[in-house]
């Protein structure tokens, strides 16, 4: 009996040679049920994996959007002091 495991792709999807329902149409069948799981498999996994690094990648521009949120309170803050000691020194400056 042939294994059907250590043929290569081409061999196994290739135009078979075996009679159809005979024992090697059978488990050519077999494998290539098994590389189509086998691939689906891996195909599932890596768009899970994406699916991850994607949430990953959301929280990390919710801990951005936090920052850049208090950053810009920040600044607002800063400018808003700056705005009244410029007038304070005007108004100093101004009086005798």
């Amino acid at each position: 009996m042939e294994d059907w495991t250590k043929k290569t792709d081409e061999e196994v999807f290739a135009k078979p040679h075996e009679q159809p329902g005979s024992q090697a149409s059978y488990w050519r069948d077999i494998e290539i049920r098994r590389r189509q799981f086998l691939l689906e498999k891996r195909t599932s996994e890596s768009q899970i994996a994406a699916a991850d690094a994607q949430i990953r990648a959301a929280d990390a521009t919710v801990v951005t959007a936090y920052w850049t949120k208090w950053s810009a309170i920040a600044v607002a803050i800063t400018v808003l002091i700056t705005g009244i000691s410029v007038v304070l020194q005007a108004v100093a400056a101004a009086a005798p």
